[in-house]
C-alpha cells in the first residue's frame, strides 16, 4: 500500500528532477533579463534627470542642491548581498529626484511671469 507510491515516484524521479532543473535554468535566465532591464531603464532614468539638471536655474540650483546631495548620501545599500530593499529604496530615490528636479526645471518657467496670490 505506501510501498507502490513510493517505488511510483522514484521510477519518474528523474523526469521530474530533469524538468525542474530544465525550469530553475530557465528561471535563472528570468531573473537576470529582469535584473537587467532594471539596470537600463534606471540607468536611463538618471540620464534624464542629469540632463534636466541642467534646465534648472543657477539660483534654484543652489537652494536645491545640498538637499538633493543630502538625499543622495542618505542612500544605505549592501550592494554585495543585492537585496530587494536596496532596490526600492534605489528605485525611489531615483523617483523622487527626477520629479524634484523636473519641478525645479518647471519653476523657471513660472519666475518670469509673475507672482500670483
Amino acid at each position: 500500500m505506501g510501498g507502490e507510491p513510493r517505488n511510483n515516484n522514484h521510477g519518474g524521479n528523474g523526469a521530474a528532477r530533469e524538468d525542474l532543473v530544465r525550469e530553475l535554468k530557465h528561471l535563472r535566465e528570468v531573473v537576470r533579463d529582469v535584473g537587467e532591464s532594471f539596470i537600463l531603464r534606471r540607468e536611463g532614468e538618471i540620464e534624464t534627470i542629469l540632463s534636466h539638471l541642467a534646465a534648472v536655474p543657477v539660483g534654484t540650483l543652489r537652494g536645491e542642491a545640498p538637499n538633493w546631495l543630502r538625499e543622495i548620501h542618505s542612500l544605505k545599500v549592501k550592494q554585495a548581498k543585492g537585496r530587494l530593499k536596496d532596490l526600492k529604496e534605489i528605485d525611489g530615490l531615483i523617483e523622487e529626484l527626477a520629479e524634484q528636479v523636473v519641478s525645479a526645471q518647471d519653476r523657471r518657467k513660472g519666475k518670469g511671469r509673475g507672482k500670483r496670490g
